[in-house]
């Protein structure tokens, strides 16, 4: 089991850790495909001690580094780890790798084709709306949905995220009809055909607008998408209590 240590930064400076110039210059050498452009510390020196050690073997500092490809010259951002290590307390800490966090990565200057983001959401909303609304047994309308502005990332050609949000008119505690607003984040894949995408929806929050009080037997007779299908309750309209 590894435990993570946080030192002061006293205690730190006693470790004969690194300077900042070396530890720059040994990340920005770690990036073998692409030219740094900037680098930057985001947070102070973390060690860890591994199983096995009596003493704490690594020494970790985030940096945020944006670079240039040298084959395609886009240009990226992303944040990740300078890891170094050392054998024994009294032993000289030598860098090890550069450890990018993927989630972090961004393709600098892409540009959100809204049209085509929310086509792709919609559709696979339509395909498996359990997936992406919950239980459909109790939602009576879904309006269109929107896209968050400045959500949109691009990682990488074949990875993409953004955020949408939808607003549901649906059944609450069996006697209320409530109207909810939705906050999904979509991850999309491409697949190997290069055409083609597969979304992964994941819950990023949910608020409540405006609730009534309603009947159970008024509630029961509405129609929802688990009896009448997405399509049929999707759009501009709004659920029509009998």
């Amino acid at each position: 089991m590894m435990v993570l240590f946080t030192f002061s930064s006293k205690f730190t400076l006693s470790q004969n850790l690194p300077t900042d110039n070396q530890t720059l210059a040994d990340a920005k050498k770690a990036i073998k495909t692409a030219t740094v452009v900037k680098a930057e510390f985001t947070g102070d020196w973390k060690m860890e001690k591994e199983s096995g050690y009596t003493f704490a073997n690594l020494a970790k500092r985030p940096v945020k580094m944006q670079v240039k490809d040298n084959t395609t010259g886009k240009e990226r951002r992303f944040e990740g780890l300078a890891i170094y290590e050392r054998g024994a307390p009294s032993d000289k800490w030598m860098f090890s790798r550069y450890f990018t966090f993927t989630n972090s990565i961004e393709i600098i200057g892409q540009q959100a084709d809204t049209g085509l983001l929310k086509s792709l959401t919609l559709e696979a909303m339509r395909n498996n709306p359990a997936e992406w609304l919950g239980d459909i047994s109790g939602i009576y309308w879904v309006y269109p949905i929107t896209l968050v502005p400045g959500s949109f990332r691009q990682s990488s050609e074949k990875e993409m995220s953004w955020q949408v949000t939808v607003q549901m008119d649906r059944r609450w505690d069996n006697i209320y009809l409530v109207h909810r607003e939705k906050t999904i984040g979509v991850t999309a894949y491409l697949k190997m055909d290069g055409k083609t995408w597969t979304l992964d929806p994941g819950n990023d929050g949910e608020r409540e607008i405006s609730r009534k009080e309603m009947k159970t037997s008024q509630l029961d007779k509405m129609p929802t998408i688990g009896s009448k299908g997405f399509d049929k309750l999707y759009g501009q309209g709004s659920a029509n209590p009998q």
